[in-house]
């Protein structure tokens, strides 16, 4: 089932944070939503783009188990020459197929992600949208800057047709929302957080202790639909916003070349649902110290504090004649 579509103009769109709190039962239900922005959205973007120089990463996909469709993304210090690109994608059935076919070959994900990076212009007038402020407006601005300067925009860059971003939570499963600037489609499949532990479940039995957070993982949908794990499939498009909420799994792939970029942040329930203080077991991912986050001191999120800042900052009025649903 496809998540469902909501439409945003150019106050909501000021006011986002506000906007999806208003919506977050249906983030709920399905793990994610898709925002498409009307004609008066202005957006402050830079006029000079995707200067960045990138190659992509040293990564291929390989199969898990010969007889099921999970796939393990490894890195290698060498790709050959020969390493296997998709060739013309047009659908999820012929990314898979594409994808099962290739089981014996290298298979590069040809992605790579840039933190710190965006293509959004900062210190603009707030009639334009930036996603730098997102995790200022957040309940994340209730930790003061050390807590919010530790967030910041993710440009992610697919280098051409079934590129792959493998599965992926945002840290300390946080929420997180995801901007399109430009090329292919990106067809995402989206885990809800409560499917997460029955999923672990079932991965372990392929390699026991897997990670599901950290790009590590690529399943087939087949593999989820034979063992009844609920999960929503969306397409997005340049200009379209996708929001995923707390904890939810997600994961992707490309129709062509594309440009987007992510951030994360918080709402209430993050805390008050304990997302945020989930004991989760060390993982066995390669990942330096160096480059793991640091852990949010859930304690300075007071309850006082929280309703303070929904009275404040989220009960904003929104144009409810903005929204359609579509996909639901």
């Amino acid at each position: 089932m496809d998540i469902p579509t909501l439409k945003i103009n150019g106050k909501d769109l000021q006011n986002l944070i506000s906007f999806i709190y208003k919506h977050e039962q249906l983030l709920k239900e399905f793990g994610a939503v898709k925002i498409q922005p009307n004609i008066d959205c202005q957006l402050a973007l830079k006029k000079r783009r995707k200067n960045i120089a990138l190659c992509p990463c040293t990564e291929t996909i390989v199969r898990i188990n010969k007889n099921e469709p999970v796939y393990l993304a490894q890195k290698f210090d060498y790709i050959d020459n020969h390493a296997k690109q998709a060739s013309l994608v047009t659908d999820e059935c012929s990314f898979w197929s594409s994808l099962s076919c290739s089981s014996n070959e290298q298979r590069l994900v040809n992605t790579s992600l840039v933190p710190n990076k965006s293509f959004f212009s900062e210190k603009t007038s707030r009639l334009y949208f930036d996603i730098h402020r997102l995790p200022y407006q957040s309940l994340l601005k209730l930790g003061g800057t050390k807590v919010t300067r530790q967030f910041v925009p993710c440009v992610k860059r697919a280098f051409g047709p079934g590129a792959i971003f493998p599965m992926t939570s945002a840290r300390q499963r946080l929420f997180s929302i995801d901007y399109h600037h430009e090329g292919g489609a990106h067809h995402w499949y989206i885990v809800p957080t409560r499917e997460r532990e029955i999923l672990q479940e079932i991965i372990d039995h392929y390699k026991p202790s897997m990670c599901l957070d950290h790009g590590q993982l690529l399943i087939d949908p087949l593999i989820l639909d034979k063992n009844h794990i609920r999960y929503h499939r969306v397409i997005q498009h340049p200009g379209e916003l996708v929001v995923l909420s707390a904890g939810a799994l997600a994961q992707s792939f490309t129709e062509d070349a594309s440009w987007s970029e992510s951030i994360a942040f918080a709402l209430p329930s993050w805390i008050e649902e304990g997302h945020a203080s989930v004991s989760v077991p060390r993982c066995q991912c390669n990942i330096s110290q160096d480059f793991l986050p640091e852990i949010i001191d859930t304690s300075i999120f007071r309850p006082e504090l929280i309703q303070r800042y929904i009275t404040s900052h989220l009960n904003v009025t929104t144009d409810d004649e903005s929204l359609t649903l579509k996909g639901s």
